[in-house]
């Protein structure tokens, strides 16, 4: 994902719902309808997404998947509670998301850094033959990866406690600004594990 695909989908996934919600608070609207009308908007891109490429996207059915279970939750009669706390599902599937990909042929983090290291304009040919050839630089990338799952787990948690326990019209931004602290957690942790003196040359040599 480039950068103004990573801006739209925040702003569309992110920003969006919170200023659909507050809006129709602020009009006198159930909080349990504001959650569900503001998780359309990521929901009606998933979807375009869907059918425009015209082939799966894994992210995209987990947010329609997680859109619809919504919405059947409170038909059946489930709280906005219930609601909010599906922020912890979208969390927790990226974490195992990630975890699945640790033992396979490369973790999600080493696809991820290949990808930007293409993107600015250098071969990854090189990492290529490290990773062939070197455990170390393997175990460097799948620990990594590791690490990042177990952030989203944390991330998860935390937001199904946070659903159950603040004012409900306060846990939208409180989970709003969790996920930008988690992410920048997860991306300065990340470039500081990559940077420690035993993997620095290996890396970026």
């Amino acid at each position: 994902m480039n950068r103004r695909e990573l801006l739209v989908t925040t702003a569309v996934d992110l920003a969006t719902p919170l200023v659909v919600f507050y809006g129709l608070r602020a009009a006198g609207i159930g909080a349990g309808p504001a959650l569900l009308t503001g998780a359309a908007a990521p929901a009606a891109r998933a979807l375009y997404v869907l059918l425009r490429y015209r082939r799966p996207e894994w992210f995209a059915v987990l947010v329609l998947v997680l859109c619809v279970a919504s919405a059947a939750t409170s038909l059946v009669g489930g709280d906005e509670r219930v609601l909010l706390a599906r922020d912890g599902l979208v969390t927790a599937a990226l974490g195992a998301t990630l975890l699945a990909t640790v033992p396979g042929t490369r973790p999600a983090l080493f696809t991820v850094g290949r990808l930007t290291l293409t993107e600015a304009g250098h071969d990854p040919a090189e990492w290529d033959r490290r990773w062939t050839a070197s455990a170390r630089f393997r175990g460097v990338w799948r620990w990594l990866t590791v690490g990042w799952a177990l952030g989203l787990f944390a991330d998860a948690g935390l937001r199904v406690v946070t659903a159950y326990t603040l004012p409900v019209d306060v846990v939208p931004a409180v989970h709003a600004v969790q996920w930008f602290a988690v992410l920048g957690i997860l991306l300065v942790g990340g470039q500081v594990w990559l940077r420690l003196p035993r993997h620095r040359d290996l890396i970026f040599s």
